[in-house]
């Protein structure tokens, strides 16, 4: 008589990675890749930030749901690049993702004042994602239970949010400081090593801690 093992669900990196690459890589190339052509930095970076724009839009027509934050996304991108336009500079528009993540860094942290962190909604969706609705439920029930896990979830949005806070203040100090041509690489390059600190600390404290969805 063979023992029944529950599996759990493995995570569908392509659907983590490709965003990641859509969103960095395809926008660095683009801008690169123009450069080189002659374009301007202005009509390079636009031609760049189209493609997240156009891939948000595309997984809100397609999940048919309002996702406030990819609104929220598309919006300040939105804003920033008129703001860079109407104003003719070009670092503004090379600093806006800087605006844009310390906005988030905010949010993360103004969760944690009104009481439950963003962390607690986004790893029940993780949950439902894996485990269906019931799933989601139950994992997020913990919240009402467990102190440890109401600690840890307020820890890891804590985390996130000094983290995006702290890359939004580089971000455009690497605007304006550093040669045109040089910031989007520089400022890809920064990011994607502080996301894999962020992301690490999260993973290792979530599995040490029990708190994975």
């Amino acid at each position: 008589m063979t023992a029944m093992t529950e599996t759990k669900p493995k995570a569908r990196w392509g659907a983590v990675l490709a965003p990641v690459l859509i969103d960095l890589v395809a926008p660095l190339l683009i801008f690169y890749v123009l450069r080189q052509s002659g374009v301007g930095v202005l009509g390079a970076t636009l031609a760049g930030s189209v493609i997240p724009v156009l891939r948000t839009a595309y997984a809100l027509v397609r999940d048919r749901k309002v996702d406030w934050m990819a609104v929220f996304m598309i919006s300040a991108l939105a804003v920033g690049t008129i703001a860079s336009l109407a104003l003719h500079s070009p670092r503004m528009l090379l600093a806006k993702d800087g605006v844009i993540t310390a906005l988030c860094g905010l949010w993360m942290l103004g969760t944690l004042l009104a009481g439950k962190p963003l962390l607690l909604s986004i790893g029940r969706g993780i949950a439902e994602a894996k485990r269906g609705k019931g799933g989601g439920e139950v994992w997020a029930s913990r919240w009402e239970t467990e102190p440890r896990f109401r600690h840890g979830l307020r820890l890891i949005t804590a985390v996130w949010g000094v983290g995006l806070v702290f890359d939004a203040v580089v971000r455009v100090v690497i605007a304006y400081a550093l040669p045109l041509d040089a910031v989007p690489g520089v400022t890809t390059a920064q990011w994607i090593v502080l996301f894999v600190l962020l992301y690490g600390f999260m993973m290792l404290y979530s599995r040490k801690n029990d708190l994975l969805a």
